[in-house]
């Protein structure tokens, strides 16, 4: 008897979420089914005790603490490859025609097309974009009420890692990993990851994976010009037809938010069980993640729990090991976006 008013609410649900669906036009179906596969993996956390730390158990071992310096001169000379950028993209570095799409997540509630700004942060630091704003290119704030002094704070989206997060990652986290071994870049975009590598490391070489045609000229034109193509090379390719490049070729795979911003949900998925397939195929291979793994993996609608056991293990870094100049808040929050997974 206990059980009747629980099945009537249950019947009752189904049939209230059935008159929600089929109110929805074709248009907004796609959105709302996005928002309920979130809204649910939110809650099967939260009611499992898994809500933000579903992986605190997971294996780990420690960082062993090498740093690998690099030369004014390389930095000069990555210095030069930006300034030599931004002549040659916009300040949002967006390809022509290119399509992003704004996460439905809670990391990404309130941002809107209104709001919302791309501005590459391997091309411009927070320096630069200040100067950009002083000198009118750009500005902070968006007008709430147009005519009006009423401004709120837009909000600053990057696809690319920034130069100190570059650092971070080959003079401290990569530092003694990478000399004669294969490294891959999964959305290579402009090439920062690729450049950055021929400059600060002895890779033997370095793999770019773009599927923007746009993006994968501009990286060989790059690379020509700056003499880079005894060891790097761009394809433009959907990494999901390339099964090898991961299983057996690479020694190092670095993914930088690469699919968030540019797939739906289900595509997510779809890409992230792929690599872990193909990845999980070479013991040892290290896997760069910026944010990290755990995160991604749960805003793309998976349990990382379920995907990270038998996968790989983090490498726990040191972010705050005095490597570099003393480093403001920001900037160390910065490069705790970088993270080291090793597989199994």
């Amino acid at each position: 008897m206990s059980e009747a008013p629980q099945v009537d609410v249950l019947e009752a649900s189904k049939e209230k979420f059935i008159n929600l669906m089929s109110e929805l036009d074709d248009s907004q179906f796609h959105s709302f089914e996005q928002f309920v596969q979130t809204a649910l993996q939110e809650y099967h956390g939260q009611i499992h005790n898994h809500h933000g730390d579903e992986t605190e158990d997971m294996d780990t071992e420690e960082h062993n603490g090498s740093y690998q310096p690099v030369s004014d001169a390389k930095m000069m000379r990555l210095g030069r490859m930006i300034k030599d950028l931004r002549t040659r993209v916009p300040i949002s570095a967006e390809a022509p025609g290119e399509k992003t799409t704004i996460p439905n997540t809670p990391d990404f509630k309130g941002f809107t097309e209104q709001n919302t700004v791309h501005v590459d942060g391997f091309l411009y630091s927070e320096e630069d974009v200040d100067d950009l704003c002083d000198e009118g290119k750009m500005s902070r704030n968006y007008c709430l009420d147009c005519k009006s002094k009423k401004c709120a704070p837009l909000n600053f989206i990057s696809h690319s890692a920034s130069v100190l997060q570059l650092q971070f990652l080959y003079q401290v986290a990569l530092a003694d990993q990478v000399k004669d071994k294969v490294i891959v870049d999964v959305g290579s975009r402009l090439g920062a990851v690729l450049y950055a590598g021929h400059l600060f490391t002895r890779a033997r070489k370095l793999i770019g994976v773009e599927i923007n045609e746009w993006f994968t000229k501009l990286q060989k034109d790059m690379i020509k010009q700056y003499k880079m193509e005894d060891r790097i090379q761009v394809m433009c390719k959907d990494i999901q037809t390339m099964p090898e490049l991961l299983s057996k070729e690479a020694d190092v795979v670095i993914m930088n938010n690469v699919f968030q911003f540019f797939n739906d949900l289900p595509m997510q998925q779809q890409i992230w069980k792929f690599v872990r397939a193909e990845t999980k195929k070479k013991s040892g291979l290290l896997l760069v993640t910026l944010p990290a793994l755990q995160d991604q993996l749960k805003e793309a609608g998976l349990s990382a729990n379920k995907l990270m056991k038998g996968w790989v293990k983090e490498v726990k870094l040191n972010y705050d090991g005095g490597w570099f100049q003393e480093l403001n808040d920001d900037e160390l929050e910065e490069i705790k976006q970088v993270h080291l997974y090793r597989v199994l």
